[in-house]
């Protein structure tokens, strides 16, 4: 034991000192350690164990003093030797014992102390100072102490200077780092001292704000300025800081502070689009000072709520969010602090914000930063999540056939709601003539009002594909309302009036549930009775899994009939029961195993129905799909595995191999024929939608440019058994053709819809749209344009892409004599 300690703090020449220490200490701190050593408890000890510690703190002050050089110096003497597992103790020792001597209210230090403790902290660090070597923190605390009662010396000024550079060094600093370089470069400053950093443009930009204003309103800007640099490395401000932002924002006054935040905005986002344009990036863009003033503004802004300022914010999160190609966000942090923002706004506006960050941003870790930030503000008015996602929803002044119209002198705009991601414009002028086009009269006399019509036309189209999203969910969230709350929500709201109009639900009145839509201000049930009495009623949003075989047919027949198309499916949804081979699997389902998935697109479609994963290659990568279903306490497992030797440059795996399903309660994995029919259903449908989009089969590609070993899989996929989303497909199918003007050149063979064309006969797959031509099943590559509409098919409900390809392949290849692409001619013609 003796001869560790010799060997670790034995050698004592290594660093120059202006100090001597007295044999007195020596003496004393190689019995401390020894007895360190007998009281240890595995890898710690408890300080207040060891006698010598407690006779240590009851020495004067200037042994205890001498006491913390010497063990400086012998941090900064050891021998470059092994020690093994008890020289890693000794030193860890040896840095809490310095902490808490340091701490000491009765130990005070001058600046030679000051100095001689810092020259020992950097002694031989080339160029870093980490806090986990050294107890930079407790010193700190006791120079800014010192500081306030005698000021700082340029001496110590420029040491400290070094220090900052010294913790701050490097291109991946943590939050710590950063908060500890942001608090030595404050010490001893005043505000009107306050600097920022001039190397970027956000800097200059604020340095250009404070150099404008005169002089007495400089000093209490610099005193913001300097409030905002003390935000620190954490992830949103305290309340108390966030008092002190308004108090001072007051004394300035708005109308000079929002103009200040919106160029520091304006500035910022030039870059950012610079840097996304070019894809060059370098890690110190804009230095930390300059961008946590920025989130201090951002974060300060939800005081003021000034509607143009929570506009650019909103951009700046969105776009500091936005991926750049090997790094991921530009700016996390500016992003977050947006979220905050927009968490402390009145919920009516804060929530519709976060609600479309939530959809636009798949990041998963933004996503749970998001939900967080949306369920404080529940939290805060009494709410549920659902609830305040509800009640923020706002109508923009839509009237009740779904239309914003806004007059701008003689001409009159009109926008109208074609679907749950279409909003049509157009203009009339006095006489009632249709003008495509914006006229050039408004542009010229109306710029103003222009620019806002068009901005609350982009907040309705936004909002329109958000709650789409956000209405699916309910299926699975187990909501329900009375009639009061329901009629404020989807029928006196015209945005939501667009979903509840076109949506079933289930009336509950005493024990009675009945299936109603709401037609002619009436609520009739599929046979079109008028359901009477309804005040009393519980409203949930029907789903057909809980209905018979009947009903879902008569409710089918009365939306094609009418031409009422559902913003998703509803009556025609897929519906997924547990079959006899997951039964006696018992525990888990192959339905969907032995798949061949792109993994990039596979990523994002899970992203956006709200399945947890990330990207596997070749690392430590491994992980699994999951659906968390909260009001159920469920979660879904999909197992996906990454295929070795399909990795990229990158080492990501370009295709994934698919395997078991499995569902879990709180407690355990639950059998298939236990879990509840809606959560099954539900589950196994976004699998499906998964395996038919992401599917090596659904690339009409594949079979020219594909790897050879998958052309099997391929044609199974492309030409095989029908899927239920398949199945369902077909069977909507044979209702709408009859009723098209082709009806007499198509019919069904088995898993095809068989057109015949001039030239050729044609099989079109219904589960992934691909084509096959007789005599011979020559395949016929065309690939769709997803862009353009079946307008002439009137189809009752959105979002089914492959079903409005297969239509329009059917259209096109009816008329094959017309056709002009001649790729496609000469495939038909060979």
């Amino acid at each position: 034991m003796k001869d560790i300690i010799k060997k670790l703090f034995g050698v004592n020449n290594d660093i120059e000192s202006k100090l001597e220490i007295s044999p007195e200490v020596i003496s004393f701190r190689k019995e401390f350690f020894e007895e360190a050593l007998e009281y240890r408890d595995g890898y710690s000890v408890k300080l207040t164990d060891i006698p010598k510690y407690k006779e240590l703190k009851k020495m004067p002050s200037s042994f205890r003093k001498e006491f913390i050089f010497d063990l400086i110096y012998l941090k900064n003497g050891q021998t470059k030797t092994d020690w093994g597992d008890d020289g890693y103790f000794l030193k860890d020792t040896a840095k809490n014992v310095l902490s808490l001597l340091i701490r000491a209210s009765d130990l005070h230090f001058n600046d030679e102390d000051i100095l001689e403790i810092i020259n020992g902290f950097m002694h031989g660090s080339e160029g870093h100072l980490y806090s986990f070597n050294w107890p930079i923190v407790p010193l700190l605390g006791k120079i800014e102490k010192e500081v306030q009662k005698t000021g700082v010396s340029p001496e110590l000024k420029s040491t400290l200077n070094k220090v900052e550079k010294a913790i701050t060094k490097g291109n991946y600093l943590s939050a710590d780092d950063i908060r500890l370089g942001t608090r030595v470069s404050n010490i001893g400053k005043n505000s009107s001292e306050f600097e920022v950093d001039r190397n970027d443009p956000l800097g200059n930009s604020i340095y250009e704000t404070i150099t404008s204003l005169k002089e007495s309103d400089q000093e209490v800007f610099k005193e913001l300025l300097e409030h905002f640099s003390k935000g620190g490395g954490k992830s949103m401000p305290a309340n108390s800081w966030l008092k002190t932002s308004g108090e001072l924002i007051a004394k300035i006054g708005v109308d000079k502070i929002k103009p200040s935040f919106i160029k520091w905005i304006e500035d910022t986002l030039d870059l950012f689009r610079q840097i996304h344009k070019n894809q060059e990036y370098e890690f110190d863009f804009i230095a930390d000072k300059n961008i946590q003033i920025l989130r201090s503004a951002v974060w300060s802004s939800a005081v003021i709520n000034e509607d143009e300022l929570n506009q650019i914010i909103e951009v700046l999160g969105l776009l500091s969010y936005k991926k750049l190609r090997n790094v991921g966000a530009l700016s996390a942090k500016l992003g977050n602090g947006c979220i905050y923002s927009f968490s402390k706004l009145p919920y009516q506006d804060g929530i519709s914000r976060l609600t479309k960050f939530r959809m636009k941003i798949k990041y998963p870790s933004v996503q749970s930063i998001i939900t967080k930030a949306i369920e404080r503000v529940a939290k805060a008015e009494g709410k549920t999540m659902y609830e305040i996602e509800e009640l923020a929803v706002q109508d923009f002044g839509l009237n009740a056939d779904f239309q914003l119209i806004q007059k701008f002198g003689e001409y009159t705009a009109i926008g109208t709601i074609e679907n749950s991601s279409s909003f049509s414009l157009l203009w009339e002028n006095e006489s009632g003539k249709k003008i495509k086009s914006i006229p050039k009269f408004v542009k010229d006399n109306f710029s103003e009002e222009l620019k806002r019509y068009k901005k609350k036309v982009k907040d309705i189209q936004s909002n329109l594909t958000a709650q789409k999203s956000r209405i699916e969910k309910i299926f699975l969230a187990k909501r329900e309302w009375d009639f009061e709350q329901w009629k404020k929500l989807y029928l006196d709201n015209n945005l939501l009036r667009f979903f509840g109009t076109k949506l079933i639900w289930n009336f509950k009145i005493d024990d009675k549930t009945t299936s109603v839509i709401y037609e002619n201000n009436e609520f009739i049930d599929v046979d079109e009775v008028i359901l009477k009495n309804y005040k009393n009623a519980k409203i949930t949003l029907w789903h057909p899994v809980n209905s018979s075989v009947n009903e879902v047919q008569s409710w089918r027949r009365w939306l094609e009939k009418n031409e009422i198309k559902q913003p998703f499916k509803q009556a025609h949804r897929e519906l997924y029961i547990v079959t006899d081979a997951e039964k006696n699997t018992n525990t888990y389902s192959n339905r969907f195993a032995a798949h061949v998935l792109r993994q990039h697109i596979f990523i994002a479609l899970c992203r956006e129905r709200g399945w947890a994963y990330t990207l596997q290659g070749q690392w430590d990568s491994h992980n699994t799909p999951v659906l968390k279903i909260a009001a159920w306490k469920y979660r879904v497992e999909f197992w996906v595995e990454g295929i070795q030797d399909s990795a990229n440059d990158s080492g990501i795996f370009n295709y994934l191999q698919t395997d078991q399903v499995r569902f879990y309660d709180e407690e355990s994995q639950v059998e298939m024929d236990k879990v509840p029919a809606i959560v099954f259903s539900e589950a196994m449908r976004d699998i499906d939608l998964f395996v038919g989009v992401t599917s090596i089969g659904a690339d009409p590609n594949w079979r020219d440019g594909g790897e050879e070993r998958y052309h099997g899989y391929w044609s199974d996929f492309s030409f095989g058994n029908l899927a239920v989303s398949g199945q369902e497909r077909k069977e909507l199918l044979e209702n709408i053709i009859p009723k098209l003007k082709i009806a007499d050149q198509c019919s069904f063979e088995g898993n095809f819809l068989v057109v015949k064309g001039t030239i050729r006969i044609y099989k079109i797959h219904l589960g992934s749209g691909n084509i096959l031509m007789k005599p011979n099943d020559q395949y016929l590559c065309i690939v769709a344009d997803r862009s353009k509409r079946t307008n002439e098919v009137f189809l009752p409900f959105e979002g089914d892409s492959t079903l409005s390809v297969i239509l329009s392949k059917a259209l096109m290849l009816a008329d094959d004599t017309k056709i002009k692409d001649k790729t496609i001619i000469s495939q038909i013609k060979s």
